[in-house]
Order: structure tokens, then C-alpha cells, then sequence
């Protein structure tokens, strides 16, 4: 598992967001903004209307600041239809990179709404321009889903699914006409069309659930095959397994790994590309030789020389130069050692340092990047403690490995409810779990024949998805039905039971519409 030993640096971007100047296309609804990128994505972001923002006509600028998830891909703009004015004309976002000055353009010119315009959408998604190069492109998913040939394998539920690959994810997809009148019905294999979508590239998972709602809603799916008609490639997605609250372990949601994809064997040598980065200052090169260490997480390198030769001259000013060598999987990256020792072994007379920018560490399997942010002087010496370690400023865990670690794992879920009068609830609670990976995506907390959540009360839940990385925070929601709702909930702890890792999240406050904040979720991060 790619362990984040790097966090993701927050990036300021500047945002225009251009209202069309049509009749009526200014807005008093709520618009929420998700940006995709190379290195993943934000959550919905609520982009509020503030004075006369998103009126006719108008370009609204304002800063952003996200997770550096750049070179964008997409972004996703939704809106809630509320408001005297529900409806928007959206013509245009622009958002510039702060720091790279990056500019990248999402055009639409369309209306977002239930009641104008052709698409009549309250959804959309933007693949980014940028230099007039379009980021993504369309495509048109075939989407073959195979209901298994057991005893009361169809199902009258309404079955949705949401595709992730290299450029996030789809959305929601209603599987709504296919070419059967009666869909998902026992051996039945039934053939859905999603046109005019952007494309995700490489697929590396699916999350398919259904509502449970009609006469016999229970499910059991064998298999799920998506084709990118663009890539003209398929996709399949085994599952094998019941969706259904009466049967197997009682979810109606499951996430499928791509079948796809080899299995890589790192347990042998593996190859590292090394790109150095001489600074662009005087006195910033060398003439003599360069040897680093690797640090990983499960082992430490022998030292590698990078020479340097009168012919082959290395470590210019401003320059980058690659290198490769081989040795045991040291697993993530978490330091590197660098020293600074002259060509022909003889002691340094004289004092001499190399500055080095930056170190870019490629671990050649999967493609996983390791970033150093050096910008220091390395001193010219024979002598091993004159060496220099940096710690890894960033790393970009490649798309390949995301998908090896993409394997189903039960997680075992506690809740305890505060010990306080009218603490319990009875309402349903839900809960979505996000890590290095992605997300659970929402999962009701439920048992049979139990009152959950009770005053002073540990309730444990065992669900199965596939494996999250690590842990980053979790949202608790209750849907405040019943009469008596509010709920003072303690804390929640989460276990990957295949690794054993617990992390613990406190909360100690009120979900109840009239305490305190008026909150009926909280988002929970871990307690370290």
C-alpha cells in the first residue's frame, strides 16, 4: 500500500466564473464546484453568492484554495435548484494557477436547469483547456451488466453506479433503459448506453448499489463489463456476490476492482530513475561526484554513485541529470542521503560545495514519484557524516499503483453514543469513510432486530469495501427522522482488520437540529 509519507501542498487558484448574458441567466441558487487533477480531486466545494455574484453578464473573480491536485483535468459544477431564481446560464470558469500561472478554461454555454435549455441538467462536466488543448476527451460508455444464475437473483431496485479511473470519477449513472423491458432479471445480461461523457482513461474501480426498494429487491450480480468506446477498450468488474439486506453479509452496495490490470511481482529488484537538479546559481555545479541513499519503508539502499567525467559532464548549473540503478523494493520513499565526494578519493583541500535544487526519485515498476525539495549546498568531503538528508517533499503515487492496492477489506466500525440524558437517536445513521484512496462512498449503519445508538451504547458494524489507505476522515450523518432524533455521539473507531490498524475519531458534540449548532453531521478527522 502507497503510504502518504508526503502530504499534498494547498495551492491558491484564482477563479472567474462567467455568467452568460442571455435573459434571465443570473442565479440565486447554490452552485457547488468539484475540480479533478493528475493527483486527485477536491470535494464539493459550495462557491457562495455573495452581494450580486452570478448575475447576467458578469464575471465574478475570487481566490480558491485546494489541495495541489494539479495539472487540472475537469471540474464538476452542480446546482441545488433552490432559490426565487433556480436556474443559471453558465458560460464559462476560468481558474489560474496561483503558482504556476497555469490558466485553464472550462467552457459550457448552457443553461443549468430542470426547465431550460436542451440538456435540462442541474449537473455538468468541463474538461479543462489548457493552450487550447483539451485535458480529456469524450467518449461513449457501453455499460453490460450480467445478473448470476441463482435462485432469486433478479432484482425490481432501481441499480446506480459510479465509474473511477485516471481522471476521477463519473458521478452518479441511473441505469435506467436498457435493451430489456424487465432489467436485471435472473442470467439476464443487460446493455446500457452513456453518450457525451468525459472519459476516465484507465479504469480502476466501480461502485454499484441499488435503493432496495420494490418487491423483491435483492440482487446478485455476477459481473459488470464498461466499455470506453474512445480507447475502445473494455473494462470488467467482478463481483459474484448478493446485494441484498437479507442476504450474504446484508450490504446493497459493493466496490468492484478492475479485473484488468496485471499483477506485478515487487518482491525482486527493482529499478529507480534519479533526476537531479542543479541550482541556476553561480558557483551552484560540480566537477566531482554525487552518491546518494535511499530510505524507504522496508529497507535502505546501498549507496549509489552518480559519476561525473570530463566527457559526460553532470551537475551543470541549472541542469537536470538522470541516472539509474537497481536494488531491493524499498517501498515508499521517506528520505534520501546525499553526499558530495571528489572523483579520484584524494582529500579536499580546498572548500567546495555542490547546490542542489531538487532530487526526483521514479520508481520504475509503477511509476511512483518521489519528490525532494532540496535547494541546499552539499560540502565537497570523503567523509560519510558531511553528508546531507532530506525528507521527501511530495509524493505522486502513480495510477498503476492506486490500482494494485484497490483489494476488499473489512473494516469493523464503532460508534459510541454520548452518556448524556437524550443522547440516543432513532434515526438512520450513515457514514463515509475517505482515505489515501478515495472513499467508502455513504453506508447506512444498520443491524436487524437491534435499537442502535443508544444512550451510553457501543454499537459495532463489520463492512466490506475495498481497502481505503490510510484513514483521513470520516462523515457521520443522521437523516433526523423520528420524533425523537438528536444524537450526542462520543467517538468512532475504524479497523482495517487485515492490517489490525485502528484510528479513532472524537467528536463529543450534539447531531441534533436543535442544539448547539444545528448540525446533523460532522466530519470527524483522526485523533493522533
Amino acid at each position: 500500500m502507497f503510504a502518504e509519507s508526503c502530504f499534498l501542498f494547498q495551492i491558491i487558484y484564482e477563479v472567474t466564473v462567467v455568467t452568460g448574458d442571455v435573459q434571465n441567466a443570473g442565479t440565486d441558487t447554490q452552485i457547488y464546484l468539484s475540480v479533478f487533477g493528475a493527483n486527485g480531486n477536491t470535494e464539493e466545494i459550495l462557491l457562495e453568492k455573495k452581494a450580486d455574484r452570478f448575475e447576467r453578464g458578469q464575471e465574478d473573480t475570487f481566490n480558491l484554495e485546494i489541495d495541489d491536485i494539479a495539472p487540472l483535468k475537469k471540474i464538476r459544477v452542480r446546482i441545488d435548484g433552490s432559490g426565487s431564481r433556480p436556474d443559471w446560464f453558465l458560460d464559462k470558469i476560468i481558474m489560474r494557477n496561483q503558482v504556476t500561472e497555469e490558466v485553464s478554461v472550462f467552457t459550457y454555454e448552457q443553461w443549468l436547469s430542470k426547465t431550460k435549455g436542451p440538456k435540462r441538467t442541474k449537473i455538468c462536466e468541463l474538461a479543462a483547456v489548457v493552450d487550447e488543448e483539451e485535458m480529456v476527451e469524450m467518449t461513449t460508455y457501453t455499460i453490460q451488466v450480467k445478473t448470476s444464475d441463482v435462485g432469486g437473483a433478479g432484482t425490481d431496485a432501481n441499480v446506480f453506479l459510479i465509474l473511477f479511473g485516471e481522471n476521477g470519477d463519473t458521478g452518479t449513472m441511473a441505469l435506467k433503459t436498457s435493451g430489456n423491458t424487465n432489467k436485471f432479471e435472473r442470467k439476464q445480461l443487460d446493455v446500457f448506453r452513456f453518450p457525451d461523457v468525459l472519459s476516465l482513461g484507465e479504469l480502476s474501480k466501480l461502485r454499484v448499489w441499488h435503493d432496495n426498494k420494490g418487491p423483491a429487491p435483492g440482487w446478485h450480480l455476477e459481473f459488470i463489463d464498461v466499455k470506453d468506446e474512445a480507447m475502445d477498450e473494455t473494462f470488467r468488474f467482478p463481483c459474484d456476490r448478493w446485494l441484498a439486506k437479507n442476504e450474504d453479509d446484508g450490504q446493497i452496495m459493493r466496490e468492484l476492482a478492475c479485473a484488468n490490470h496485471d499483477f506485478l511481482d515487487l518482491t525482486d529488484k527493482t529499478k529507480y530513475e534519479i533526476a537531479t537538479t542543479t541550482a541556476d546559481a553561480t558557483d551552484a555545479e560540480t566537477k566531482e561526484n554525487v552518491w546518494i541513499v535511499l530510505e524507504g519503508r522496508k529497507g535502505r539502499s546501498k549507496e549509489f554513485v552518480m559519476e561525473n567525467s570530463s566527457k559526460k559532464k553532470k551537475f551543470q548549473r541549472g541542469a537536470t541529470d538522470t541516472f539509474e540503478f537497481s536494488c531491493k523494493n524499498l517501498g515508499d520513499l521517506a528520505s534520501i542521503c546525499m553526499g558530495h565526494a571528489p572523483k579520484d578519493g584524494k582529500k579536499v583541500k580546498t572548500e567546495s560545495f555542490w547546490h542542489v535544487q531538487e532530487v526526483v526519485v521514479t520508481e520504475m515498476e509503477l511509476g511512483n514519484k518521489f519528490i525532494f525539495r532540496c535547494d541546499a549546498q552539499i560540502p565537497l568531503s570523503s567523509k560519510k557524516q558531511d553528508a546531507v538528508t532530506f525528507e521527501c517533499t511530495k509524493a505522486q503515487e502513480s495510477f498503476a499503483s492506486k490500482v494494485r492496492s484497490l483489494v476488499p477489506v473489512k473494516y469493523e466500525i464503532i460508534v459510541v453514543t454520548g452518556d448524556q440524558k437524550g443522547a440516543g437517536t432513532d434515526a438512520n445513521v450513515s457514514m463515509t469513510i475517505y482515505g489515501s484512496n478515495g472513499d467508502s462512498g455513504k453506508r447506512a449503519l444498520q443491524q436487524k432486530f437491534r435499537n442502535l445508538f443508544e444512550r451510553g451504547r457501543t454499537d459495532r458494524f463489520l463492512l466490506e469495501m475495498l481497502d481505503l489507505g490510510e484513514l483521513q476522515r470520516v462523515r457521520v450523518e443522521h437523516d433526523s427522522t423520528s420524533s425523537s432524533c438528536g444524537w450526542l455521539l462520543e467517538r468512532v473507531e475504524v479497523t482495517n482488520t487485515a492490517n489490525g490498524v485502528t484510528t479513532v475519531f472524537l467528536c463529543g458534540k450534539w447531531l441534533d437540529t436543535a442544539k448547539a449548532d444545528g448540525q446533523i453531521q460532522r466530519v470527524l478527522y483522526p485523533k493522533y
